[in-house]
């Protein structure tokens, strides 16, 4: 897609005409989206003036407690939209309009869509104050560039003058994977990373040899940098050469808002999730539906950018990074043929109980076995029901068997090895692009047509309080419902189902109970788990006075769900940023002070339904007493 762009049309939203820079760019890899703009740095303080980028109308205000925070989004007569997040307030015509709103329905949150020409602005107009509201890590303004369709266009395209760029994008390690059984990587099936190492002449290469046979997936951890920031961007650009012959484009100069979740198959999900690198993908992953590629082969799904090494020659492989401005930074390197026979013998006999290595990576079931009784390594027999298949040794590698099990082939329930026996958990294939469910005397889940990207070899696993669906390392594109038959648990109503991940860490999912049975949605796939939270939030006053009211609001497990102050039994909007756990009056009268003596109600509730409730009267604070000065000592 390439985007229509008008150079001069749109002026930069904050401190226009002079010297500025990013802290964050269109297309960076972010959790479960692709950053949708340019991050405005505002010199790590709020209130800068936040300016119109053309003539337009303001066609939506937004106030959430996360993500954009306070924003504005304005229409132009081209049919694009500008859109400003983050917002610390509104000039004072729009200010008042949120404000009324917000009392007229007495919430916080609220989502606003005034009348066309309601709010006409013209360029230029200072629309906002800038700020550091919502999901931000620090002050700066989000700012966005959207199509008539929706499509986000990367605003760097408007050659704006405050922002400059003569840095490089530059490489901070490289993957190649084995995509298919009898691939090989340097004698595994495995993914393995590389340190790109800069030339004299600004180049890249490896000094690391590889070795590979079979089809291989490339991925990349790249970043860019502008002038003036040490803050690193995304990638806008890679092209992937194979002996001189283009196998994969990447270009993020405009893609549709609606697909922003295919960045789980974009990046390397497990990666991100185990140790939180976000590699580009430079091929095209089963289930990705971007349309941000170009590749050889578009039309067979087992090429579209991956590199075959089935010849047995070498090849040299050549990545090109460029950013915006068309900065560019080169890795070349080798791949030299796998000539050497694979080893299906020389195990060193073990004396000790079988030890298994389990990993899944796609479509392969991977199981390295060690400590088997013999230097020939036996054929597993993969038992799935009644039917028993034997899977002969890929390969001996570090004195383990290596068997790859393709489950589009077989799923197996069992595997048995020697002596030894190991479930897999294994319960069925879902496919993508339909409705489907799985069943069992407790779980029941039920898949949509878009809940997932690729297909699904379903492992569940049960104990008592815990309900296990995969691992949390594959993603899923749209939510799926679950019900779970449980033991006895009395206290329904703060018992409800938390997202454990592998460090511990809680994360509230909910649910719903109907007798001994609870049903939740999950976007997410990992471990599940019943936790009762009895303890109410935390609450506390900061201060009370006629200027306003301030308070510390917190819980300790399940998050707050709402909250709700009066004065004199009076709605009052209390501002709410989750960051500093802090809620502060905003008066429908900013002029207009509490009354002295009135009384103040707050009450907070969190997700499962524990309120805590405090008081408190409004006064004038008492003048601090001024300190007797101290008359010296004659010597």
């Amino acid at each position: 897609m390439k985007p229509v762009v008008m150079p001069g049309y749109f002026m930069f939203p904050i401190l226009p005409g002079q010297q500025n820079s990013l802290s964050g760019g269109m297309g960076d890899l972010r959790a479960n989206h692709f950053h949708a703009g340019l991050d405005i740095r505002t010199g790590g303080r709020e209130g800068l003036d936040v300016h119109a980028a053309a003539d337009g109308y303001v066609a939506r205000i937004a106030v959430t407690a996360g993500g954009y925070g306070n924003v504005i989004f304005l229409k132009h007569p081209n049919g694009a939209t500008t859109v400003y997040g983050h917002l610390k307030t509104l000039n004072d015509t729009l200010g008042t309009f949120l404000r009324q709103e917000q009392y007229r329905k007495q919430t916080f949150e609220i989502d606003l869509r005034p009348a066309p020409g309601q709010f006409p602005v013209q360029k230029g107009d200072v629309i906002a104050l800038s700020g550091n509201t919502g999901g931000s890590g620090g002050p700066h303004l989000h700012f966005e560039i959207r199509d008539d369709r929706d499509n986000l266009i990367n605003p760097l395209l408007y050659n704006f003058s405050e922002l400059r760029d003569e840095v490089p994008p530059y490489f901070e390690r490289i993957a190649l994977r084995t995509l298919t059984p009898g691939s090989r990587l340097n004698g595994e099936y495995a993914r393995q990373t590389f340190a790109p190492v800069r030339r004299a002449d600004g180049s890249y290469g490896l000094n690391q040899t590889i070795i590979a046979t079979g089809l291989l997936g490339l991925e990349i951890l790249a970043y860019d940098k502008t002038n003036g920031s040490p803050y690193r961007n995304g990638i806008n650009c890679v092209e992937v050469k194979l002996d001189g012959r283009e196998m994969f484009t990447y270009s993020m100069n405009s893609f549709p808002h609606e697909e922003t979740r295919f960045i789980n198959v974009h990046m390397d999900y497990e990666t991100e999730r185990l140790f939180g690198q976000r590699y580009h993908r430079c091929y095209v992953a089963d289930g990705n539906m971007l349309s941000l590629y170009h590749t050889d082969q578009p039309n067979i799904p087992t090429r579209r950018g991956r590199l075959p090494m089935m010849d047995g020659q070498a090849h040299e492989v050549a990545v090109t990074l460029f950013d915006v401005h068309q900065n560019s930074a080169l890795l070349r390197f080798r791949v030299q043929p796998d000539t050497a026979a694979t080893p299906l013998a020389g195990l060193k006999p073990g004396n000790q109980a079988e030890a298994v290595t389990t990993t899944t990576d796609q479509n392969i079931l991977k199981l390295a076995v060690r400590n088997l009784p013999d230097t020939l390594a036996p054929p597993a027999m993969l038992m799935e029901g009644k039917k028993t298949t034997e899977q002969a040794v890929s390969y001996i590698h570090n004195n383990a068997a290596v068997y790859l099990i393709d489950m589009n082939q077989n799923l197996p329930e069992m595997v048995q090895f020697g002596a030894g026996r190991m479930a897999t958990n294994l319960k069925k294939r879902i496919i993508p692009g339909r409705e489907d469910r799985y069943e069992d005397a407790n779980v029941s889940l039920q898949f949509g047509p878009k809940t997932l990207f690729d297909t699904l070899y379903l492992s569940v696993r049960q104990t008592p309080w815990n309900l296990e669906i995969n691992q949390n390392t594959i993603p899923l594109n749209d939510f799926m419902t679950a019900t779970w038959t449980t033991p006895g648990v009395s206290d329904t109503m703060r018992t409800k189902i938390y997202l454990v991940n592998g460090r511990g860490q809680e994360k509230y999912v909910g649910g719903i109970w109907q007798k001994n049975k609870i049903t939740f949605r999950t976007r997410e796939l990992g471990r599940f788990q019943l936790m009762a939270d009895v303890i109410p939030p935390q609450a506390r006053f900061v201060s009370v006075t006629p200027n306003g009211l301030s308070a510390r609001i917190a819980d300790d497990l399940s998050g707050i769900r709402s909250f709700r102050a009066m004065v004199d039994g009076e709605w009052v909007l209390m501002q709410y940023d989750y960051k500093r756990a802090l809620l502060w009056s905003d008066k429908l009268n900013p002029t207009q002070p509490f009354t002295d003596g009135a009384e103040v109600m707050l009450e907070v509730t969190d997700n499962v339904g524990n309120v805590t409730s405090i008081q408190g009267i409004i006064s004038t604070p008492k003048p601090r007493a001024k300190p007797v000065a101290k008359r010296k000592r004659r010597r």
